[in-house]
């Protein structure tokens, strides 16, 4: 895949004096053709402010926003317009027309573009099949459900043929099996349109679901950035470790001896490896906290476990965690 947009040391500054608020410090982070792009955080991470400096709903103070290897901040408003059509987005509250009907709803951006009525019309009952909501054409909003309207608005935004799909926390207002099928419908679109998605949201198990990769925020700057699988199983930074290895993952407070931290990255689910290092080095060890899950069949997570206490049972356990596939294994002196 290539590289389609490059931020490169954005700033963004809400307020002035003492309320200013700094909502992005130096960010940079590339997304490739073709994939699902998760950004990630707590509230006031800056992911919406980020996202939105991506077509430029907000600009930037500092940095550039390189689309295709065009700097968007430096264009006038003819041709950003023109390279908006390029990147649409949802959002979270769907911000359709109320008193237009679904089929409508698509239309709009198309007689926006000076698109005709027969030709707009057709192209968005082919978008409605798509969403799989060919029978809510006429349908006003009042009339849908939460996920329904998601799908209009997915279908609305996929109306101009863009190469880039903004989801700005498109699923947090859904129940989880609503967020599944939205989801899933995001993932046919990108694997059979070939259009980017970048992901917006609080919700790990968004980015577990569907994301390629991931970039962590935090207080408005990207503390981490890797493949989900890699950021998942093994985060490395405190803000990583908040969101993905929550306090399950930590033993009690009294306990004081060594402490190893696996990280499975991978692992088949049937593979018992602390009990086979009981059964092939007779080394006993506890689990004192995990964060694991099973994703098809596979473990992905994190587990503290104690280690023996003299230094030879400490490392043979380290070796024997470091030579299972999908298994990484280091003392820690912390636990966060």
């Amino acid at each position: 895949m290539s590289e389609l947009i490059r931020l490169q040391h954005l700033s963004k500054t809400f307020g002035s004096g003492d309320g200013r608020v700094l909502a992005l410090r130096d960010v940079s982070v590339s997304v490739e053709q073709g994939e699902i792009f998760g950004i990630i955080g707590l509230s006031g991470a800056g992911k919406s402010t980020l996202v939105r400096c991506i077509n430029l709903l907000e600009r930037p103070e500092e940095g550039q926003i390189l689309f295709h290897g065009q700097d968007l901040v430096g264009l006038k408003r003819r041709q950003l317009r023109e390279q908006r059509r390029r990147i649409a987005m949802i959002f979270q509250n769907f911000n359709l027309l109320e008193q237009r009907t679904s089929l409508q709803n698509i239309c709009f951006p198309l007689e926006l573009a000076g698109v005709g009525r027969m030709e707009a019309r057709e192209k968005a009952q082919k978008l409605l099949a798509i969403v799989g909501l060919s029978d809510k054409a006429d349908a006003y909003p009042v009339q849908l459900s939460g996920g329904q309207k998601q799908r209009i608005a997915i279908a609305r935004a996929l109306a101009s043929d863009p190469e880039v799909l903004l989801c700005d926390e498109a699923t947090s207002a859904l129940d989880p099996q609503t967020t599944e099928s939205i989801l899933k419908l995001l993932q046919d679109i990108n694997r059979e349109r070939g259009i980017t998605v970048i992901m917006i949201t609080h919700q790990m198990s968004v980015i577990e679901q569907i994301c390629h990769r991931v970039a962590i925020l935090d207080q408005g700057t990207v503390a981490e950035i890797g493949k989900v699988e890699d950021v998942f199983s093994n985060p490395r930074t405190a803000a990583g470790r908040r969101l993905v290895s929550p306090d399950r993952a930590m033993p009690s407070s009294h306990w004081d001896g060594p402490v190893a931290r696996l990280a499975f990255n991978g692992m088949t689910v049937d593979r018992p490896v602390i009990a086979s290092l009981a059964a092939e080095k007779g080394i006993l060890v506890s689990i004192l906290g995990a964060d694991t899950r099973n994703v098809d069949g596979r473990m992905f997570g994190t587990m503290l476990i104690s280690l023996p206490e003299h230094e030879e049972g400490k490392r043979m356990a380290l070796e024997y965690f470091n030579s299972q596939t999908g298994v990484t294994a280091e003392e820690v002196q912390r636990y966060v």
